[in-house]
Parts: C-alpha cells; structure tokens; sequence
C-alpha cells in the first residue's frame, strides 16, 4: 500500500512526492542556493498518515537553519516557503491570491475591516494593481512579522486559536484603503498609496499597520502629555490621577507616551490644602508605572510609557534611581523609561565648576514654562534671593545623572533650550519633554495632548532624486490623512492634533544606504553625502506639505509660527560641523511657503523603526547593525538573522555599533538634525572601557552640537549581562514603529 498524508482540511491523499520538490525547486528558482542541500537538510521522516502542514513546517525550518553570512539567500528560500503556508491557509489550496472583495467581504462578516471598504471603491482597479511577486521581497523574518502580528485574523471561539483572513499584499492594499478614505478620488490614492508601501519605499508605523481601515482606526504612534499639580477630580481634565487615566487609554490603543512630570511638587513640599507634606513624585511614578504594566496596548504589546523633568527638580536623585536593581524597590520603577529634560544652563554650570540650584516647581512653576535666555534670568534671580531649595556642585550632580545612565541606560538626556528654540510652533506654546523614543518635539499644554502620526522612507529602495521626492509627497499626504482618519482616546489630543497637524516622516535603511554606495560610517565623505541627501528629505517634505495647504488648507495655527514668517528649519540650524553647501533653491520654496501655507506644523522625525525595518529587510532607522549576525529563536526553532548589508560584498564597511566611536554618532546626528524640525531616536554605544571623563563628553558634545534629544545609552559592559533593550536588540519591539 502506498503512504496517505493529511491535508489542511482534514482530507486524506496519497503522498506525491513531486509535490514537495515542485515546493522547494519554486522556492529555490533564482536565488544563490542549493535545492538539494535543503531537501537534505529537511530530513524528513515520513509515515502513513503524515500532515501536509508538517511537511511544510519541515521545509520552513530547513530553510531557516541554512542561513548564514556566507549564504544569506536562504532567508528568501524560507520566506516563500512560509508564503506558500498562508496561501493555503487563507485560500485552502491555492496559492493564487483570492479577489480583493472575497478578502474583504470575509474581514467584514468577521468584523474585523471597515465596512466602507467595500463601497467606495473599484475593487477590480485595485485588484488589477495588486501585485503579488512583491511577496518576494520580504525576508523570513520580515514576512514572519507580518503574519505572527499584522495580518487581520477571524478569532474563533478555542483559546489561542485564530484564522488569518489577509495575504500580504491585501494587508498593504487595506492599509492603502484606509488611508484612502476620504481622498476625493479615493481608487487612484489607494493605488498609489499601495504601490509605495508594497515596494517597501515607504512604510507606515506600526498602528498604522495594525488599524488603518479596520473599525477601530487608532493610527497615532506617539503621544505627550504634561501633569499638573493636584491629584485630579471626576469631570476635570487635569491633575496626576486624571493624567494617568488618559495615559491609560492612550496605551490601551497602541499609543507610546511621553510624559512631563516636572510640576508635581517635590518630597516635603507643604500641601497647603491638608497642611501636610508631599510625598513627591516617586509614588506617583511607581503608580505610572503599573498603569503601564496593566494596561498592554490592547494585549498587543507592552505599554510604553516615558517620564520627563527637569534637572533642577529636588526629587532629581531619587528619579535617577527609578531604574537601579538595588534598594528600597517601593522607589523603583521598572517598567518606564525615565529621560531628562536638559536646560543650557546646567551644561554651563558643569563647565564652569559652578554650583546647581534646585527649585520647587510648585513656588516657582514659571521656570518650567521659560528657556534659553528668559529661563537663565530667572534662575539665577531666584538664586540670588535665596529661594532654592538646596545646592549642591553642578559636577556632582553631573555625575550622579552619569553614573546611573552608565548603570541602567537612564534618564535619557534631552536638550531642552535647543528643542525650544527652534521649535516652528513657540508662537503657541512650550515644549516640555519628549515622547517615548525621544524624536518627537511637540508643545504640551493642561489643554493640549500632542499627537504625531509616524511612517518612514526607506533609504535602501530609494533610486535617485525624483523616486525620492516621489515618495516623500505620498508619504506626507498618508501621514496628513491619519489626522482626520484617526481615532482619537483623548479629547485633549484631538483637539492638539488637528489644531496644529504635526505628522512626524523618518527614515531607514539609512546604514545599508551608506555601504551600497561604498561610504564609511566614520568619514567626512558619511557627513557630507548625508548632509545632501537631508537636504533633499527636508526640501521635499517642506514642500510637499506647503503644496498640501494649497490643496486643502493650511494648519489652523500656522499665523505666526516660523513657517509663516519665511524661517525654515535649516534657517536656525547650527552648522553642524561642516560646510554649509546647499543644492536647492531655499529662496524660492521659503516665498513658497509664506504664500501658500504649511498644511502640518511639523514634518520631520525619525523614530526607531524597530519592527519595520525588519519588515522591509533593511537596517533600522539611522542606526548601525548592533550585530552583523545573531541568533533568533522562536516556535519554530532557531535560524540566524544576518544584516542586510553584508549582502553588497564591502565586509570592511559592514561595522558593528560597537566598533564605531560615539563621537562620529554624534557627529552625523548634529549634521542631519540641520535639516529636520523634530528630533531623531539617537542610540549612543559605548564600549566596556569608557571612562566617567569620556561618557561626559559624548553628552557635552551633543549639546554643543545642537542635538535635540538622545536615547538609549548602549554599554557594552552592561548589555553582555542583561538584554534589557528596545530598538536595536529586540527586534519584536514595537514601541514606536
């Protein structure tokens, strides 16, 4: 008797087995493998009664377990082999793609996509401009992100148990369609929208991904919000506990948050009310903290939350411990990511050997609302009539913000007066911290939640001037869209955001941009040729957004902000440490500007991009590989992941993190934040050996430099005994993108 497997759908047929190598040859067609070594490698055991799907998986694995340096293409031998599982998953055979009102009428009935999905638009138009050998583009671990994350699935009524409704490139199309919604031709934006994220020239962020045209559109990746201080009451806006409940619902729908704590009064402050003495606000934050823990974005990832003072806050010491494994753990906070809002002043202080005053925010709220020059006067007004609170040397405080960064990666350093600055919107407001991964720069009010909608460009499929320009104005046009398409958690940030339409464009594939061109990431000839090409992304983002507002408006707060007066973001740059040559005509797009208006306040933000860049196979954000290789490990075993730019043949240029010395990191950041209106999710890595005098350095640098913002301090030391990571190590994160 011959030998019978199990199919799919539970039939039994006999084993073919020219079915397995017609399998593997489509698999292997056109790529530097070898189809024998992988059917010799899958090894399989059949028996009588075998599943197909187990079949299948074998394959997938062999697949997996041939990735190496020396042949990284058997990364494309698992993706397809994987594509052919969810063919036949959501088909029940066929590994043709079904129609596109099939798809949807099916998500619709599970409840799961946007009825006007299917009314709006020709869905023959966009059956026809779907392409589905751009499925070959994907990577495995790009292609197995997509299905363990992003494709829609009908939940069925078994724990755990689900059936995925959408194939890749319905995934791209309804994303392209929610986006689309209100466009006035809604089929022809749909396509061009589709075409951009399906060619992986241009990828929107991960609430993007997950809600656009689903029946819950929350589509914001980042949101900021300051607390006031009081506790908060039923049917106000405002105080600690109010601010923790919109936090609550923020995370809930996928949002990251950043958080300014700085006016909550300080551990002994007198309440006035009760007569008591404040507890500071180390137990509030122990509490932000939980509310992060419990509340995990709707159980699809972690909540992430950021919390930001000032560093003449009292409570300073005790918010550098929030993250140490040692102490009294009712003071620690584990969970959230601590970052300090820097003033000039105290880098001022530090050099000079001068003394630090620490102020309480509730006697003296006004410091936290002022910067630069106005900030410096009041200050040391207050220190001369003796209303701090305590002194200490600015060194020592230095160190003691040093020493718990080099311990636990925290607080971040943040720029305050450089953010502020040269903040576009100062005619309306005050920054006061950063978001999550620290590259959004928004003003916060008690009125006012700051939203920004996040999608980057990815530099590696990028081929010359025009394909760039070309996919900035897309881009900006579905980043403007999310604004009105999006579900808002919060009054206060819908209000923010359509009031000033802040989206936030980035980049990645920006290292492997670097090696297909031949460059070292420790050169002049890298801060040059980046210096260009931002040049470019500024220019046509600008003008992209300017051309929007002659389209459909400008941004209701555009009187009297920066755009409107004719200063463009390179106009109140430093120079970055480098020769300022410019290619474009700046005189005639800033005339363009003042005439007809921005449609967004804010453009330009580059977030880590954490996740899709791995959906796109290329390197992540503006950041070196942390590893050319390393291992990946999940259900399906472990296989090895190797970066994308060991693949152009220069292993010279392929430099780890690590072996780049921070000040060239430093360097290429000052030179790209010139052109950009918002900030930059900047990683610092220090090797093993970096000394106190150093690591003070890297930070002054910065700050001299005129960085906004930095993020995660990577420590060599520390990283090989804990992988407590975000952007770079953890490649499932999904934080901000």
């Amino acid at each position: 008797m011959g030998m019978n497997v199990v199919k799919r759908n539970g039939t039994v047929e006999s084993l073919q087995i020219e079915k397995i190598h017609k399998a593997v040859e489509w698999a292997c067609e056109e790529l530097n493998v070898s189809q024998s070594e992988l059917e010799t490698e899958t090894n399989l055991m059949l028996f009588d009664g075998i599943k197909t799907e187990d079949i299948h998986n074998a394959l997938i694995k062999a697949a997996s377990t041939l990735i190496t340096v020396e042949s990284p293409d058997y990364t494309f031998v698992a993706a397809r082999l994987l594509l052919q599982k969810l063919y036949k998953e959501v088909t029940g055979g066929s590994i043709k793609y079904p129609t596109l009102e099939s798809y949807i009428e099916k998500a619709i009935e599970a409840k799961r996509v946007d009825p006007r999905l299917l009314s709006l638009f020709n869905l023959e138009r966009l059956d026809g401009a779907i392409d589905q050998s751009r499925d070959l583009l994907f990577t495995y671990l790009g292609l197995q992100t997509v299905a363990d994350r992003y494709l829609i699935t009908e939940e069925r009524k078994v724990v755990d148990s689900s059936k995925i409704l959408e194939l890749p490139q319905h995934m791209w199309m309804r994303v392209a369609m929610g986006l689309a919604l209100e466009e006035d031709e809604p089929t022809d934006r749909a396509i061009e929208f589709y075409n951009v994220l399906s060619g992986m020239k241009f990828i929107s962020s991960t609430p993007t991904l997950f809600n656009s045209g689903t029946l819950h559109s929350q589509m914001s990746s980042c949101y900021l919000n300051t607390v006031s201080d009081e506790i908060g009451e039923l049917g106000k806006d405002t105080g600690i506990f109010n601010a923790m409940v919109e936090c609550a619902n923020l995370s809930k729908y996928a949002g990251g948050i950043g958080t300014d704590w700085n006016r909550v009064r300080p551990e002994g402050d007198v309440i006035r009310s009760t007569n008591g003495k404040s507890s500071g606000i180390v137990p509030y934050l122990k509490v932000f903290n939980d509310t992060a823990v419990a509340v995990n974005q709707g159980g699809k990832r972690v909540g992430s939350f950021a919390a930001y003072i000032e560093p003449w806050h009292p409570d300073l010491y005790d918010f550098c411990d929030l993250k140490k494994n040692s102490g009294d753990e009712r003071r620690r906070a584990h969970d959230i990511f601590p970052a300090l809002w820097m003033p000039d002043l105290f880098f001022k202080r530090v050099e000079e050997g001068g003394i630090w005053s620490f102020f309480s925010p509730a006697e003296y709220p006004d410091l936290h609302e002022l910067y630069g020059e106005a900030f410096e006067a009041r200050y040391t007004e207050l220190e001369a009539a003796g209303a701090c609170r305590k002194q200490l040397p600015a060194t020592d405080v230095w160190k003691k913000i040093l020493t718990s960064l080099y311990e636990t990666g925290h607080p971040w350093i943040t720029y305050k007066d450089e953010c502020n600055r040269r903040n576009p919107q100062a005619h309306v407001g005050v920054i006061h911290g950063s978001n999550l991964c620290t590259e959004i720069t928004l003003n916060t009010s008690d009125d006012e939640t700051a939203v920004c909608n996040l999608g980057s460009v990815n530099l590696a499929r990028i081929y010359d001037a025009v394909d760039l320009q070309r996919t900035i104005q897309t881009g900006i046009r579905m980043l403007d869209n999310v604004i009105d398409l999006n579900f808002y958690p919060s009054a206060k940030a819908r209000f923010s955001n359509l009031m000033h339409r802040p989206v936030g464009m980035g980049v990645m594939g920006y290292t492997e941009w670097l090696v297909q061109r031949g460059i070292d990431w420790e050169s002049e000839e890298h801060l040059f040729a980046v210096d260009g090409l931002f040049e470019l992304i500024s220019y046509f983002a600008i003008e992209a957004s300017c051309d929007l507002s002659t389209e459909r408006g400008a941004y209701p707060s555009f009187k009297g902000s920066k755009w409107s007066k004719g200063i463009l973001p390179i106009d109140t740059a430093r120079d970055g440490g480098i020769e300022d040559v410019r290619s474009m005509d700046w005189r005639r797009l800033r005339n363009k500007v003042m005439k007809r208006g921005m449609r967004n306040s804010n453009l330009m933000a580059i977030a880590p991009t954490a996740t899709i860049s791995n959906i796109a196979g290329t390197t992540a954000c503006i950041e070196p590989p942390y590893k050319r290789s390393y291992t990946k490990s999940n259900l399906s075993g472990s296989f090895l992941i190797v970066d994308p730019t060991l693949r152009y043949n220069r292993p010279h240029l392929c430099k780890e993190a690590f072996e780049i010395a921070p000040e060239w990191v430093i360097k290429a950041a000052a030179v790209r934040q010139r052109w950009i209106d918002q900030s930059q999710s900047v990683n610092v890595f220090v090797t093993a050996d970096i000394t106190g005098q150093q690591l003070a350095k890297i930070y002054m640098d910065g700050w001299k430099a005129g960085l906004k913002t930095t993020y995660y301090l990577r420590n060599q030391a520390v990283e090989m005994k804990e992988a407590k990571v975000c952007s770079i190590l953890d490649k499932g994160c999904k934080s901000c993108e």
